[in-house]
């Protein structure tokens, strides 16, 4: 959670240049560039999905919305033909903390005692799971912000402690019947497991701080053989920190059995919010080493500190990073923070919730980070394209095998409008369709785009996230 964490990260990052704010411009005539190439036979990064979490019972204050509200809000968030369809949803894994029964507390843990095991406590992260599934979000991902109190070398969850060197072996067991007892218990399938969040960061909500050589440690002698004996199947994340860093990942993958137990590598990509708009490179970088061992890099957690900003401005700022971590860090999983919250006046949630009034506030980084989610879906491939097109313009592209779909996404960052062809080689399309998302339209479905010869002319209106599909 990032509201508290803004000493931490300025502390712990270099001094950065803030830069000036441009002026606002009116939008100019149209503006014709050279184009872009996108080779369909150049596969790069295969993707995993995008979503965002509601843990510290986010979920049970969505479930607490009167309908028709509730319904509204899981379709625009998880359903693909009605809404976004973000297919990611990150979980807490319980440690039976404080405020259990609070509208943003702990949840309970499956084991409050050593050998005692209770599977009751997290009925509202269970129902959102089950909600999400039904409208094809399959992929759930869970993170232990802190193990139970009674395996830690503080006694409490709470402002950091580490997990006591006796208790690795109760901690990897306990895990491992947390991915088991999901499925037996709930028939839930846990997709992808983190052992820690933001272990870099000593926080007074639940934490545990672990050092890379700890955490090389506990993988190899404990989490991964379990997982191997029990047969957990869910892939093993790490690590997590609190900022887009990957010296304590490289310390686990230098180990032998860390590196092939490993699964994908997972950073934050939080930053020193000393404007609203910090340069994308304090949130940005490639994980060179993960990559040439061949590893799924994810961005797992992210938002920023201040109250919060609705705006297109807001929304190109985040399609940027999503861009950026896609295109030149070959990030494969993208997460947001919050999806739904309480938490409507600051930046955290890309919806925030009004349990008074039964209302909710909708964001434009909500709707431009949608671009990506609804139609960029698990097992679809990065491919090779032009990356600059035209004036302002941030331009990718991927391929879905499975439904024989090309998928293209511009940012559109000026004030004048942009229009460039593009010419697709290695698949072939007939027909196009585009959504775009921009001050005065939410995800709009526009007319569509003729394709000739493989090649359509792209526009890019200003300040917009426009996504083509062609077919």
């Amino acid at each position: 959670m990032p509201v508290t964490r803004r000493e931490f990260v300025r502390h712990a990052a270099a001094t950065a240049a803030v830069a000036a704010s441009a002026p606002r411009l009116l939008a100019q005539s149209v503006n014709v560039a050279s184009g872009a190439l996108v080779d369909a036979g150049m596969e790069h990064q295969v993707m995993d999905g995008f979503g965002f979490s509601e843990a510290f019972h986010q979920a049970r204050n969505l479930q607490d919305m009167p309908e028709p509200a509730r319904t509204q809000l899981l379709d625009l968030l998880y359903d693909q033909k009605k809404g976004l369809g973000f297919s990611i949803l990150r979980n807490i894994i319980g440690d039976g903390g404080a405020g259990q029964k609070s509208r943003n507390g702990s949840s309970g843990t499956i084991e409050p005692a050593p050998g005692e095991w209770n599977w009751k406590g997290d009925e509202d992260q269970l129902w959102l799971m089950g909600e999400a599934k039904k409208r094809g979000c399959g992929r759930f991902f869970s993170t232990a912000w802190s193990p139970p109190a009674w395996m830690k070398t503080t006694h409490q969850v709470n402002r950091g402690g580490q997990l006591a060197p006796d208790k690795y072996q109760a901690f990897a067991d306990y895990l491992a019947e947390y991915v088991l007892g999901y499925k037996k218990h709930f028939g839930i399938d846990i997709y992808a497991l983190s052992p820690a969040n933001e272990p870099d960061f000593l926080a007074p909500w639940p934490s545990c701080i672990w050092s890379g050589e700890q955490m090389a440690v506990f993988l190899r002698t404990a989490l991964i053989p379990t997982f191997q004996k029990k047969g957990v199947t869910a892939q093993i994340v790490v690590n997590e920190d609190a900022r887009w860093m990957d010296l304590a990942i490289n310390t686990i993958l230098a180990d032998p059995v860390c590196e092939k137990g490993v699964s994908i590598v997972a950073a934050h990509a939080y930053a020193d919010d000393v404007t609203p708009y910090v340069p994308l490179a304090e949130r940005t970088g490639v994980f060179h080493q993960a990559l040439k061992d061949g590893k799924r890099v994810w961005q797992t957690e992210v938002s920023a500190d201040g109250k919060n900003i609705t705006n297109i401005t807001d929304g190109i700022y985040w399609a940027r990073l999503v861009h950026r971590h896609l295109v030149e860090d070959q990030v494969s999983g993208w997460l947001w923070w919050w999806g739904a919250s309480l938490a409507g006046n600051y930046r955290g949630s890309l919806v925030g919730l009004d349990l008074k009034t039964g209302t909710y506030q909708l964001t434009k980084r909500l709707y431009t980070i949608g671009q990506y989610a609804r139609f960029i879906r698990p097992g679809a491939h990065r491919i090779e394209a032009t990356q600059t097109p035209a004036t302002d313009v941030d331009f990718s592209a991927y391929r879905d095998e499975a439904s024989g779909k090309t998928i293209l996404v511009a940012i559109n960052k000026g004030y004048a409008e942009q229009a460039f062809p593009v010419q697709l080689s290695g698949a072939t399309a007939t027909r196009c369709q585009a959504v775009r998302t921009s001050a005065s339209e939410n995800h709009a479905a526009l007319p569509p785009v003729e394709v000739k010869n493989n090649r359509i002319v792209a526009v890019a209106a200003p300040e917009s996230v426009t996504t083509w599909v062609l077919a």
